[in-house]
């Protein structure tokens, strides 16, 4: 028990201790009404910006990425890798080729390729009508369309232009109630603050800095991927168009070989020849029938690959159209060299990690600049019976941490995309002399076939034929001018695919593996969750 004084001073009151209910209900009610407004304050203002995530507002396909960026590079800083890398990469048509007497590597901008919207079978179907086969342009658009590495490395780039926007974002303010005392009569005091962590530095702009280095990265990776797919489908394409002509050339010799077969057993009935010829004739036939069945399985292993790169699996093998590569002339290969680097979205995509590496270095030399927290309170005070005002402010001192250990390793990060930028050039170099040497060997195979072999084998087999048949030539000369025919044939076939191939490994860059995965160049939230975290 205790006497206390009412308000009018003048009448003693004893009674129990208790806490106040109705003022503190009432201070109660003062907050929550304060907290409200400024809910309603918020939301209001929050309500006039266009939210960063909306699913109608997905960031755009690469390609359409690519056909909006400009055409000035954006430097960060004067490096060994300030090329024209910077902007966007310029998405190359499905038929460009490596004009190798011209040494002129073409990059003509296309379309985006359409969206998938049917399934592989239809898309077979509707390809091969009325024709019922395949142009290497068909498989191409096939390919860019429904390969899902392609799709893979443009998520990858959407994800990097929404973490662009992400880790430029500034902290969200918190509004919050306090309250003291509550259980003292009288002296409660309760109110609402007001609390905004102010980033300094210039971290946020650094932070979209290199993401944008790295958003740039993530489109060249797209134009790698896509030169990758069509580099392999060029090169199964000539593959199975390879095992195709195989194929046909050993079923039109086997027409000889029976025809072999036959005249051997007609001199044999006529006493003019030995079982011995007949069943070297029967061999010989038996040989090419196996020849044949040995190319056919080619061709179905080829056609399987071109299918699963193409991302139509299961599709029926069809006739492929002929596509023939020929070299006029040889190229000044170190020119070629320069102007394949020159256009490279491999050589590109070195160089925008140099740039992101840098940027990233600027960021971490800025973030041991402190961070401002404030806090803004205001209330009412029971025991005084007036309102009150709170003002906080503070930022940690960086005497001890200075980000020496992430500033260290930002630069050895530079140092190694700086390397691994020679390493790529040298990497091409060494791809273009061994396509170099293909071509080159596979070129002067099919001119000395074309010109010189294919026409005196086949001049020197209808001869022998004939000679064979009036009897005035040993059956042994016959059969070993067939198989010369027969083989030069084959050869000459072989080394029109395979200098097809290297032309089509050149014109893709010298890349590979349409259905490796990209690489993802994101760092995630770190940016952010560092730029929040202060020292």
């Amino acid at each position: 028990m205790e006497t206390y004084h009412s308000q009018d001073h003048h009448q003693p009151t004893t009674r129990a201790r208790v806490l106040d209910i109705p003022r503190y209900v009432d201070g109660v009610r003062w907050s929550v009404a304060c907290i409200a407004c400024c809910l309603a304050l918020v939301g209001g203002c929050h309500a006039r910006k266009t939210s960063i995530w909306n699913p109608d507002r997905v960031p755009a396909p690469v390609a359409k990425i690519a056909s909006t960026a400009q055409n000035s590079p954006q430097t960060l800083d004067a490096t060994p890798a300030d090329l024209p890398f910077e902007q966007s990469p310029s998405y190359v048509s499905s038929s460009n080729r490596v004009d190798l007497a011209s040494v002129d590597v073409n990059s003509s901008t296309s379309q985006q390729s359409p969206t998938v919207l049917a399934s592989a079978a239809f898309l077979v179907e509707t390809k091969n009508s009325p024709s019922g086969s395949y142009s290497l342009v068909d498989l191409e658009e096939l390919a860019l369309e429904n390969n899902p590495a392609i799709r893979s490395a443009e998520a990858l780039s959407r994800k990097a232009a929404g973490l662009q926007n992400q880790v430029g974002m500034r902290p969200n303010p918190t509004l919050g109630y306090f309250g003291q005392q509550l259980a003292d009569r009288g002296t409660d005091q309760q109110g609402v603050f007001f609390e905004q962590e102010f980033i300094r530095g210039n971290k946020l702009q650094l932070n979209r800095d290199v993401l944008r280095r790295t958003l740039s990265a993530q489109q060249w990776e797209a134009e790698t991927q896509r030169q990758r797919v069509l580099t392999d489908v060029r090169t199964l394409f000539y593959e199975a168009l390879g095992a195709q002509q195989q194929l046909e050339a050993i079923r039109e010799f086997e027409a000889v070989a029976k025809k072999g077969v036959d005249v051997a057993i007609e001199r044999k009935n006529a006493e003019e020849g030995t079982a011995i010829e007949v069943l070297q004739s029967e061999t010989l036939l038996s040989e090419i029938s196996l020849a044949a069945e040995q190319a056919a399985a080619a061709f179905r292993g080829a056609w399987e690959q071109l299918t699963q790169v193409a991302g139509i699996p299961g599709a029926e093998p069809l006739h492929l159209e002929s596509d023939e590569r020929t070299v006029d002339s040889v190229p000044d290969w170190n020119a070629m060299l320069e102007a394949m680097i020159s256009k490279s979205p491999e050589y590109a995509v070195a160089n925008a990690i140099v740039c992101e590496k840098l940027a990233i270095l600027k960021r971490q030399q800025a973030q041991y600049i402190p961070n401002l927290s404030t806090q803004l309170g205001t209330g009412y005070d029971n025991g005084t019976d007036s309102g009150m005002l709170n003002v906080q402010v503070g930022a940690p001192i960086p005497i001890n941490n200075k980000n020496q250990g992430n500033i260290a390793a930002a630069h050895a990060d530079y140092t190694r995309a700086v390397e691994n930028v020679k390493r790529v050039r040298l990497s091409i170099g060494s791809r273009l002399a061994k396509a170099s040497q293909g071509i080159e060997a596979s070129s002067a195979a099919v001119k000395r076939y074309d010109e010189e072999i294919l026409p005196k084998a086949k001049k020197s087999l209808d001869l022998s034929e004939e000679v064979y048949r009036a009897g005035e030539l040993d059956f042994l000369q016959v059969l070993v001018v067939r198989r010369v025919y027969f083989e030069s044939k084959i050869k000459a076939i072989q080394a029109r695919a395979q200098l097809a191939q290297s032309l089509a490994i050149v014109d893709g860059m010298l890349l590979s593996g349409g259905l490796e995965p990209s690489q993802d160049f994101t760092d995630g939230d770190g940016l952010r969750s560092q730029t929040f975290g202060g020292q």
